[in-house]
């Protein structure tokens, strides 16, 4: 019996999700019609997302006031608008009292086809737009909702708030909310050590480019950069994969004889007498390309080849091992091996943390808006 009940009740569930699939694929068609896609746009660079019939008219002098409305009616009847009206006992002679937003549904939308990044752009733009005094007038209305109290809100919820008012105009403004949110929720705070960018990368999706959020909440102060103590700079040895602080003259001496050594064994594996030259005569034995590693290095330091061995020995010997490696490792015709290896600094990698200004904002709340 259990098993027939099952097997009824799965066509009912892949039924839901044809229709949800259904429905979302409808909304699509709806707002990205031309018209309907630019009165979207129109809600969202409203000062308060609420315009009238007669604002949205004006900024489109190209389509008359029915085709707007006709628009408008398909737009709320696939739930994306609503129309939204004061009660009778605010309404005002002469001040509008029937306006237009988005709904959660229709948000949410437009949140998925990636048209949000926007919003603040728009909103820059219809500042910059003329209007008359009859528009202004409509625009500074009292809207449904303007009666309501402010809400105080803490925690991530505080910190998203915070951010998605500040940056709104930021394409990234979703990926800022999200590492605000996860460190104050793993007690990232000022005691604690922080974390790298790539850290943090591993941990969360970025959409947006991870150095790019972290400088965006380190400008809001939520974030604090800093470098962990210690030294500022590391010295590393490649080959023997160490942090070499104190020993670095004696390190590089090393590497330049290892070098040394491993281009006259290469060059010895190279060369045989000649049979129809002076006593002593030698010559390469040319495989691929025929070059040596003496000759590599003559030629990235355009120097005789027998001079290659005091070049390496002499002068800023750090610069020079280093150049050395490279080209040797650039030439397709050497297998560089592991007998030797650069000398390299790096500096400690920046690491983040919530600010005490995050962290209060956190703790003690925010308000906002309800």
């Amino acid at each position: 019996m259990a098993h027939n009940t099952t097997h009824r009740d799965q066509p009912d569930t892949t039924d839901a999700i044809d229709s949800t699939v259904e429905n979302q694929r409808q909304r699509l068609n709806v707002v990205t019609q031309e018209t309907r896609f630019v009165l979207i746009q129109n809600i969202l660079s409203h000062p308060q997302q609420l315009p009238t019939l007669k604002e949205l008219d004006y900024v489109n002098p190209s389509k008359s006031k029915s085709t707007i409305r006709e628009h408008l009616e398909v737009l709320i009847e696939h739930g994306i608008v609503a129309e939204r009206t004061l009660p009778k006992d605010q309404r005002k002679r002469d001040l509008p009292w029937r306006f237009y937003g988005l709904t959660d549904v229709g948000r949410n939308l437009l949140d998925e086809m990636g048209l949000l990044g926007a919003e603040g752009t728009l909103q820059d733009m219809y500042e910059r737009l003329e209007t008359t005094d009859e528009i202004d007038k409509y625009a500074q209305a009292p809207r449904p909702g303007d009666e309501s109290e402010d809400e105080e809100l803490t925690g991530s919820d505080a910190l998203a708030a915070y951010i998605r008012d500040q940056k709104a105009n930021t394409h990234s403004v979703g990926d800022q909310v999200s590492v605000a949110t996860a460190l104050y929720e793993d007690g990232i705070g000022p005691d604690h050590e922080g974390l790298t960018r790539n850290e943090i990368a591993e941990q969360l999706a970025f959409e947006y480019s991870s150095r790019t959020v972290l400088n965006h909440l380190v400008d809001l102060d939520i974030l604090e950069e800093f470098q962990p103590p210690g030294p500022s700079t590391y010295v590393i040895s490649e080959r023997r994969d160490q942090i070499i602080n104190g020993e670095v003259e004696e390190t590089v001496d090393e590497e330049i004889e290892r070098l040394i050594d491993h281009m006259v064994a290469h060059m010895d594996d190279r060369i045989v007498p000649m049979d129809d030259g002076q006593p002593g005569d030698r010559v390469v034995i040319a495989d691929g390309a025929g070059r040596t590693i003496r000759s590599i290095l003559a030629e990235e330091f355009e120097i005789p080849p027998e001079d290659v061995e005091p070049h390496l020995r002499e002068g800023d010997r750090l610069a020079k091992l280093n150049q050395a490696v490279d080209a040797i490792e650039e030439s397709e015709d050497i297998d560089k091996g592991d007998d030797y290896g650069r000398v390299i600094f790096r500096s400690p990698a920046h690491r983040y943390r919530l600010s005490e200004f995050g962290v209060s904002l956190a703790e003690d709340g925010l308000s906002v808006e309800g």
